[in-house]
C-alpha cells in the first residue's frame, strides 16, 4: 500500500519547483510519486507512521528557532523513514527528488532494530564528520557516501562511479556544516584536479576513487 502525503504537507521551497505538467502530475499521483520540495512531515509534529523509500532522496532535518537548518540524515532507496523516538516527530522530511514511497509494516522486530542500527551508524559517522574533518574531507566523504547509494547504471570502467547528486549546494552546506561557497570550491577544486567531473550539477561522475577516498580519510593534506 503506498503512503498518502497529508493534505498539509507542503513544499519548503515550492517557489523554486516548477510544477509538473497536469498529464505528468495525474501519472504521479496515480502510481504513488512524491514530487520534489515536497514536507512529508514537519519536527514537532505527531509522529509520522513508517515507511519505506523505494526510489529517489529524502534529507532529514533539524531547524532552530532561527530558521537555521541542519540536515542530519539522507535517506535512499530501501531505507526506512519515520522511527520516531516519543510521540512527536523530532525531524523534518523533505523530498529532495520524486520519491516512490511505501507504508512499512515489520514482519519482525528484528528488522525494526537493524533499521534503527544503520541509521545510528550514519548519524555517528556524521557526528564525526562534522567534529573532526576539515571542509575537504568532509566533501570528499559526503561525495563517496553519496556516489555508493544513489549510483547510475554506467557501462564507463570499474573504478569511474556516476551518480546523482540529488542534494543541492545549499542541502549540502546545510548536511556538511559548511558555507555554500565552501561546499562550490571543494567541488571546483576536485574538478580541477581530475578526482570528478559533471557538466550539469545533478550529475556527478567519480574519476579517482582511490584519491577521494585518501582525502576522506584525511590520509593526505588538505
Amino acid at each position: 500500500m503506498l503512503y498518502v502525503v497529508p493534505v498539509s504537507a507542503t513544499p519548503i521551497s515550492q517557489s523554486s519547483i516548477p510544477a509538473p505538467h497536469p498529464s505528468k502530475a495525474r501519472f504521479l499521483k496515480e502510481h504513488g510519486f512524491v514530487a520534489p520540495g515536497t514536507v512529508l512531515f514537519h519536527q514537532g509534529q505527531p509522529s509520522a507512521p513508517q515507511f519505506k523509500l523505494s526510489q529517489g532522496c529524502i534529507a532529514l532535518s533539524q531547524t532552530l528557532a532561527d530558521g537555521r537548518r541542519q540536515i542530519v540524515d539522507i535517506v535512499g532507496p530501501g531505507e526506512l523513514v519515520g522511527l520516531a523516538h516519543g510521540d512527536k516527530n523530532r525531524m523534518t522530511a523533505e523530498t529532495l527528488s520524486y520519491c516512490h514511497i511505501e507504508h512499512y509494516h515489520a514482519d519482525g522486530i528484528g528488522k525494526i532494530y537493524s533499521a534503527i542500527g544503520e541509521a545510528m551508524m550514519r548519524i555517528e559517522a556524521h557526528t564525526m564528520l562534522l567534529g573532526r574533518k576539515t571542509a575537504p574531507e568532509r566533501v570528499a566523504s559526503a561525495i563517496l557516501d553519496l556516489s555508493e547509494r544513489f549510483a547510475r547504471p554506467q557501462r564507463l570502467r570499474s573504478e569511474v562511479r556516476v551518480f546523482n547528486l540529488y542534494l543541492g549546494r545549499g542541502d549540502l552546506a546545510d548536511w556538511l556544516g559548511l558555507s555554500l561557497e565552501t561546499v562550490s570550491r571543494c567541488f571546483t577544486r576536485f574538478k580541477r584536479a581530475g578526482l570528478i567531473d559533471f557538466e550539469e550539477p545533478e550529475i556527478v561522475t567519480v574519476l579517482d576513487l582511490p584519491a577521494l577516498q585518501a582525502i576522506a580519510d584525511g590520509a593526505v593534506p588538505t
